[in-house]
Formats: structure tokens, C-alpha cells, sequence
């Protein structure tokens, strides 16, 4: 019976395949025929044209990558109507029938929630195992218990699936869970659009899982609206981005930006690191005051009368009070400051006009006139310097690191602070040598990039350019225009003689030039991952129980809606030790969200978890434990070295794991260690694809099948936050874990 479902199933998984090759090459087919045949009139044509032309692309890319783990389900109903259940859906394209339900429509949910208790109209669930094309096995589990002999056992689908996922080994990028899904996850998973959902879970509840799964659903529930306001996930660093980086393409879903808090500004990586001391003093909300009266300081330094010597004229003299009340008009009106740029030199220009009026005994310039003697005073040498030193344009990140670099500045913008914080705040500015306008880049770290929003939000753009594209680009535009019309007189041998001819050749001109532009054909996520400004559909955070107050306040603004994912565990926190709970870490700027719980531990076994419960324990005596699903195969080996011997004995523990077993290890050390055991993982020709090794902040978000922990009580921080470092390293692991120590 075995052999004969699995024939059943791989006849239908061929022809899966079949179809999916058929309407890949139809969609690419069709983006191309879009592409040549437009013969649109007016710019809607062109949007209409892009949006078909990402449609069928965007198709295209679904079924290409939904190949892999195509099918894996099957549900027969108490009607005997039978769905099988995979990535996408798939119909006949000539009968119309269903071949192959979406694992996100509402009809695939009991394949996840249905139980012999509560078989939610189902007779029957199977589950179906695939080794790339080949179906190689299958699961009944058979829900309606009265078609059960008394003997006769309900079905081993979903411990066997399940277990046999938890079982294989782990790879440098983590695999999706479609197949696995278990119904408290698929609840969250499947959770209403708006508001805001924080979902807490222990060590290997699934919570990051969850969460990317969460994202491919709502893409395909509200698929118009994100499509084109995309989703942001934030996650700790860059390793755990390049580990879920597959996930979500595994499932078609391509309208995803990926950041971290060193990345969330466009352009910028932060790369340096702060102590855990001063990650909490740059997080706290009031750096936002900071930041805004560091900007202040950049507008208008000068507090004496300037005197302005053009060629020619007279000399004119500016006034502190008339500056002042420029700056104060400008302050009203909320403009940021590098907009303000040009609404500030126009009104000294135009104060500038008037003084030359008053000097030579003339009525002031209007109108026409005036713009032309403005446009003339810009271009003075002195004027200009002076308008740029009165008013500068100001690059956020320059303006954040001088903050942390010019001791004057800095108490000066900070009144709140202690000496003992400032001191911890100030850093050395660049090597004296160091050249370059942006010999702060290496100073960055992912603390000092909230501050870089927040200076950006104040600060905004240089209207400069961009007027001046515009002015070049209608240039250009009646230019073509003029080129346009006179290849159409000579193609159709027509002199236009009146004025509706006219504006008839005008606007088919207009057409020929427009079709001449390069048009912006990126991708909506393309274009959100360059905007600081981007208004996001929907926000996804992980980990993020390391917020700190001013990476909150930054990725607010690019989820001013409030429709937000929040995934992590209060215990995990190791940036704070002010915020041990979720009500104090979110609730000053979030004070409404939906919590719901993962209580099931599929990671971690049961002995490894035994040796981390005292940790929690000691973190929060009243915090649930997460009940581990499987009890390992091997127990925790401990070994005891002397303090000259733990690299050596970390390095050959790491080797041995990846020589016995398949998989990834992973080396988790102090900081002052991490640099030997790499050097020594050199030595011994390593495979260092099957061996990570970092600290225990690095660690976070990640998973290994053997994790060799070293020191485990001197991995930085201090408190609590000590206490949540040694909980996240000891909880890694998948199968086995080492750890290495000194006598104590």
C-alpha cells in the first residue's frame, strides 16, 4: 500500500512539474510580448505596461522557485473530495481544475490545525516526502477515528514529519517549514494585517520561523497592498540575514527589504562595535534631543555683523538680529534643515537686495528683476561662502560623528548627561592622516545609526539638485520635443499650418521624446530598500527584545501604521539591563499590541535545556519554560582546561563534531578568544562552511548542530545582561553540546 501512494503521489508530482514548466515559459512569454507591444499614448500606458510587465515576472519567479519541496500534502475530506497541499497553486490550464493548493489558502488550514479531536471535516491527512522531483514517502494520518479499528493506531504523519525535520542537519542558510507547521504557529502565522502582534517565545520556539512564514502569508493575503508598500524584516546582524535570506524566495516572495540596525539607513554599514554601556546610553530617547540641538548648532553660527565686499559696490552689512530672524521663521515653519537651504539664501539675498537699494538710493527690486540680481549675488564668491557658512548643507552621519568626536560640542548638547556619560559617549576622532569627507564610515557603529535617522529626519534633503535635474531635464525635454517634431514633418512630408495640427504633432512628439526616457524599472522593494523615507506595509522585527528606545522611534517612521510583527524573547535581552520586561522596553512608544505565546521548544533537547534552566531561572523565576519536543541522543560533555589550553580544546572539539557527524558547528567564545580559535581553525584546515565561530551576541537568531561553548560565564556584559548572553549561547544547539571551562 506504501509503494502504491508513493506511485500515486509521483504521478501527480510529475505532472505538477509539468505544468509549472508550461506556465513559466507562458509568463516569460508574456512579459516580452508586454514589452514589445506597447503602443501607449500617455505616462498611465507606461505604469500600465510596468505593472504587466512585473506581474507576469513576478509569476515567473513564483514558479520557478517553488520547484524545490513542490508538494507535500494531501487532504481527503468526509465528502471524499481530496486537495493536495504545496507552496503555490497550481490549476490545469485546460481544464481549470485545482491541482495543487496554496499552503496559505484559508481551504489548506486543517492540513496545520485538524486533530483526531477536532478533524475539522477531514477524513484523512497526508503527508508526503520529496527528495527534489522523487516523491520517497508518505504519511497517512486518518482523522475520523470511527474508520479506525480498535487496534488500529491513528497515523505517525505528523510526529514523523516533524521529527524527521528536527533530525536532519543544518546548513549555512535555514530551510522554510511548510511542511511542519504546527498549529500554534500557523495561528500566529495567520493573524489579521493590522495593529501590532509581539509574539513570545523561548530558545527553539520557532519564533524567527514564524515570523518569515508570517511575511509570505500576508503577501499573499494582502498581496496588491504590499506588493507595492512592501515588507521590512529587521534582524540582528548580517550572519542571521544571510541565513533566512532563502527563505522567503523559496516561497515566491520577492517584495521583502532585509535590514539590521547597522543597515537601516540607505548607503550606510555600520561596522565598528560599542560596549554594551554605550549601546544603552545612544538608545536612550533623549539622544533624540541631542541629536536635534547638535543640528541647531550647525544653523547660523554667527553672533556679530558680516560685512559683504562685491566688486564694484559698496560694502553691505548683515545684522545677527535679521539672521535671527530668518532662522526663527524657518524654525516656525518645520521645514528640515537642508530643505530650508534655499529658503534661507533666498531671504538673505533678498535682504541683501534691499540693503543695496537703501545704499545706492533705489526704489527694491521686484519680481523678475529681483530673481535675476538673486541669481547674480549667489554666484559672488563671498556671498556664496557666506551664505554656506551661515547655512550649510549637512551630511547626517557627519553631523552624528562630529557629535561623538568634538568634546565641546558634546557637553554642550547634552545638559542632561553626566560627566561619567559623556565620557563614555566621546570617542577619538580619525587619525590625523586619515583624508576623505567620509572618514567616519569606519567609526560607525549599528548604535550611532539611530542617531544618523534621527539627524536625517531633522536634517532632510539638498533641494539642490534635484532642482536643478529638473531644470537640465526640461531642458532636454523641449529640446526632444523640437527634435521630435521636425522627424515627424520630414517622415510625413507635413507643414503644420494651424493651430489644432498644431497641438496634434505636439503631443505625438511629446510621445516620440517620452519613449526615448530610461524609465525607473526597478522593483518596488528595489526602490524602498534606497528611500530612507519609505512608508512600509508591514514591519517585521526579530530579536526584538534588543530595541533600544531610539531603534524603535527610527523604524517607526517607516511603519507609521503601526502593522508590525514583533518576535523575540524578554529573557534573550542583552543590551539593557533597564528593560527587563516588554511593557518597559515598547510600551513609552507602542503602547498597544496583541501578545501571543510559543510554548513548544523543537529546537533544543531535553538535557540541553536542563543545563540552561537555572539561567532562566535565575533571569525570571516566573517565565514559562518551553517544553522541549525530543530528548537528544548524546548529553552535554563539559570539559575542564587550563586557561592556556581553551582554544586549542574549543578547536578540536569543533573538528570532532564536524567529523563525526554532518552539519554546522558552532564556536561560541569570549571576544578576547574569538581571533585564536579563528587563527587555529586555520591551522587545522577546517571547513569553515561547517564551522562558525563568533560571540555570544553574534550567535543570536542562529542555530548549530553542535555548538561548542567556551568560558560560558565570561561572555561579556555584566547583570542580567551576562545572564541573558550565557542563556542564548547554551541554547543553540540542535543535537550536542561542549562546554569547555576552567577550573573554578
Amino acid at each position: 500500500m506504501q509503494n502504491d501512494a508513493i506511485a500515486e503521489e509521483q504521478d501527480h508530482l510529475d505532472r505538477l512539474h509539468d505544468v509549472i514548466r508550461t506556465q513559466s515559459d507562458l509568463e516569460e512569454r508574456r512579459s516580452e510580448l508586454a514589452l514589445r507591444a506597447f503602443d501607449g499614448d500617455d505616462d498611465s500606458s507606461f505604469s500600465e505596461r510596468d505593472a504587466l510587465v512585473a506581474h507576469h515576472r513576478q509569476r515567473m519567479v513564483e514558479l520557478r522557485s517553488s520547484s524545490y519541496g513542490l508538494l507535500f500534502g494531501l487532504l481527503e475530506r468526509e465528502t471524499e473530495e481530496r486537495h493536495h497541499i504545496g507552496r503555490i497553486g497550481l490549476r490545469d490550464p485546460e481544464s481549470g481544475d485545482q491541482l495543487l493548493l496554496d499552503w496559505r489558502a484559508p481551504a489548506s488550514r486543517p492540513f496545520y490545525t485538524a486533530t483526531p479531536l477536532r478533524p475539522e471535516g477531514l477524513r484523512l491527512r497526508r503527508r508526503i516526502g520529496t527528495a527534489g522531483r522523487r516523491v520517497t514517502e508518505v504519511h497517512d494520518e486518518v482523522l475520523d477515528t470511527t474508520l479506525l479499528s480498535e487496534d488500529e493506531p491513528s497515523g505517525i504523519g505528523e510526529s514523523g514529519a516533524l521529527l524527521a525535520a528536527l533530525g536532519r542537519a543544518r546548513t549555512k542558510h535555514m530551510a522554510d517549514i511548510v511542511d511542519t507547521i504546527q498549529a500554534e504557529q500557523d495561528a500566529i502565522i495567520r493573524a489579521p494585517l493590522p495593529g501590532t502582534l509581539l509574539v513570545q517565545g523561548g530558545p527553539g520556539t520557532g519564533k524567527t520561523a514564524v515570523a518569515l512564514h508570517r511575511a509570505a502569508y500576508l503577501l499573499y493575503e494582502h498581496r496588491e497592498r504590499l506588493m507595492r508598500s512592501v515588507v521590512l524584516i529587521v534582524g540582528p546582524n548580517s550572519t542571521f540575514l544571510d541565513y533566512i535570506s532563502r527563505v522567503l524566495p523559496s516561497l515566491g516572495e520577492t517584495a521583502v527589504v532585509l535590514v539590521t540596525p547597522a543597515t537601516l539607513v540607505p548607503g550606510l554599514d555600520a561596522h565598528a562595535e560599542d560596549s554594551l554601556d554605550v549601546a544603552e546610553l545612544k538608545g536612550q530617547l533623549r539622544m533624540a534631543d541631542v541629536v536635534a540641538r547638535a543640528v541647531r548648532e550647525r544653523q547660523v553660527p554667527l553672533d556679530e555683523a558680516v560685512t559683504i565686499r562685491i566688486a564694484g559696490d559698496g560694502p553691505l552689512r548683515v545684522t545677527p538680529g535679521v539672521l535671527r530672524r530668518i532662522k526663527a521663521g524657518i524654525e516656525r515653519s518645520g521645514t528640515p534643515h537642508n530643505e530650508a537651504k534655499l529658503r534661507f539664501d533666498r531671504a538673505v539675498l533678498t535682504h541683501l537686495i534691499g540693503l543695496e537699494a537703501k545704499r545706492d538710493g533705489f526704489e527694491p527690486r521686484t519680481g523678475e528683476d529681483a530673481d535675476e540680481r538673486r541669481q547674480e549675488l549667489s554666484e559672488e564668491p563671498e556671498v556664496e561662502e557666506l551664505l554656506d557658512t551661515m547655512w550649510p548643507i549637512l551630511d547626517p552621519a557627519e553631523v552624528v560623528d562630529r557629535l561623538l568626536t568634538d568634546a565641546e560640542l558634546l557637553a554642550r548638547v547634552t545638559p542632561d548627561h553626566t560627566d561619567e556619560e559623556r565620557r563614555l559617549l566621546l570617542r577619538a576622532p580619525a587619525d590625523p592622516d586619515t583624508t576623505g569627507e567620509t572618514a567616519w564610515a569606519d567609526r560607525l557603529t549599528p548604535g550611532d545609526i539611530a542617531l544618523v535617522d534621527e539627524a536625517a529626519e531633522l536634517i532632510g534633503e539638498d533641494q539642490r539638485p534635484e532642482l536643478e535635474r529638473q531644470r537640465r531635464a526640461a531642458y532636454e525635454r523641449r529640446h526632444d520635443v523640437e527634435y521630435a517634431r521636425s522627424v515627424l514633418e520630414m517622415i510625413g512630408d507635413i507643414s503644420i499650418d494651424d493651430e489644432a495640427q498644431d497641438d496634434d504633432y505636439l503631443r505625438s512628439a511629446q510621445d516620440l521624446a517620452d519613449r526615448q526616457t530610461i524609465e525607473d524599472d526597478r522593483s518596488p522593494a528595489e526602490r524602498a530598500a534606497s528611500d530612507r523615507t519609505w512608508v512600509y506595509g508591514h514591519v517585521i522585527i526579530d530579536e526584538a527584545q534588543e530595541l533600544t528606545p531610539m531603534l524603535l522611534r527610527a523604524i517607526l517612521r517607516r511603519g507609521p501604521n503601526r502593522s508590525m510583527t514583533l518576535v523575540g524573547d524578554i529573557n534573550q535581552q542583552s543590551t539593557s539591563a533597564t528593560r527587563s520586561s516588554w511593557q518597559e522596553l515598547l510600551g513609552p512608544q507602542l503602547p498597544r499590541w496583541t501578545q501571543e505565546l510559543l510554548t513548544v521548544n523543537y529546537r533544543t533537547p531535553e538535557q540541553i535545556m536542563e543545563l540552561a534552566d537555572p539561567v532562566r531561572l535565575e533571569l525570571d523565576p516566573e517565565s514559562p519554560a518551553p517544553v522541549s519536543i525530543r530528548r537528544g541522543e548524546e548529553e552535554p560533555v563539559q570539559l575542564t582546561v587550563s586557561p592556556d589550553e581553551l582554544a586549542a580544546t574549543a578547536v578540536q572539539a569543533a573538528v570532532d563534531a564536524i567529523t563525526a557527524h554532518v552539519g554546522i558547528a558552532g564556536v561560541i567564545a569570549p571576544r578576547p578568544l574569538v581571533a585564536d580559535i579563528d587563527a587555529l581553525l586555520a591551522d587545522a584546515g577546517a571547513d569553515r562552511s561547517r564551522v562558525w565561530s563568533g560571540t555570544a551576541r553574534e550567535s543570536k537568531g542562529l542555530e548549530f548542530d553542535s555548538v561548542v561553548l567556551v568560558q560560558p560565564e565570561q561572555l561579556g556584559g555584566s547583570g542580567r545582561s551576562a545572564l541573558s548572553l550565557r542563556y542564548v549561547a547554551l541554547t543553540r544547539a540542535t543535537q550536542r553540546l561542549t562546554v569547555v571551562d576552567t577550573p573554578s
